[in-house]
């Protein structure tokens, strides 16, 4: 007896696929794999391109730094003290002691200062003089300073000066001096070479306070008040 096995209707005659244990044989994980790399890849190229970017955006900024000369130091006065005070009819005497800071504010460049040079007055007169030894200042960098120059006694002939000296003494309290200074400096940078320059900080009008009969003085920074 012969039996025809047919097929039931609707069923399907393909193939099947074949039904592997191994993850990497499995299509849908292999695709999964492939996008998340190129998620990943595409991430990176972003980040590159976005760094590349802000470089070149930044490059006229540092080429307009480096081709700008540099920047002139900054000398600042924070303090300035008197004491034992003392004016006879030809003789100005006193100690005078002081501190300055002084700041390199380039980036791009270092301050060598070959010669520091100074003098205390009063009006167009000199009572006092000073000098500071080399230093260099790198980028960015700042100094504080100490001058103090002890019992420096200054001879005058100029006796209407002295005069008029104790009398501002007498009438305010107080007695406004002049502070300069003379400045050889050199710029170094490896863009601009070495360069020379001369300076000449001065702060007019610096009123110290005295205390009567104490020989003793201070600034008075009217800047902070």
């Amino acid at each position: 007896m012969e039996r025809n096995l047919k097929a039931p209707e609707g069923s399907d005659n393909s193939p099947l696929l074949p039904v592997s244990n191994y993850a990497n044989s499995n299509p849908y994980v292999q695709q999964s794999r492939k996008s998340h790399y190129i998620s990943e890849v595409r991430t990176v190229d972003i980040i590159v391109l976005r760094v590349t970017f802000g470089t070149i955006l930044s490059l006229p900024s540092v080429f307009t730094t480096m081709s700008l000369a540099p920047q002139t130091p900054s000398f600042q006065l924070d303090s300035l003290f008197l004491s034992d005070f003392n004016i006879s009819n030809t003789t100005f005497r006193t100690d005078w002691d002081a501190t300055l800071t002084i700041e390199n504010p380039n980036l791009i460049s270092t301050v060598r200062f070959n010669s520091i040079k100074g003098s205390i007055s009063y009006k167009d007169n000199y009572l006092a003089t000073y000098s500071i030894r080399p230093f260099e200042l790198g980028y960015k960098e700042h100094r504080l300073l100490h001058v103090k120059l002890s019992k420096y006694p200054t001879m005058t002939t100029n006796r209407s000066i002295l005069e008029e000296i104790n009398r501002q003494r007498d009438e305010n309290g107080a007695v406004s001096f002049n502070m300069t200074m003379f400045v050889s400096a050199t710029y170094t940078s490896g863009w601009r070479g070495i360069e020379n320059v001369v300076l000449n900080p001065r702060c007019l009008d610096m009123k110290v306070a005295l205390l009567p009969r104490a020989g003793f003085g201070s600034w008075v920074n009217m800047e902070g008040q």
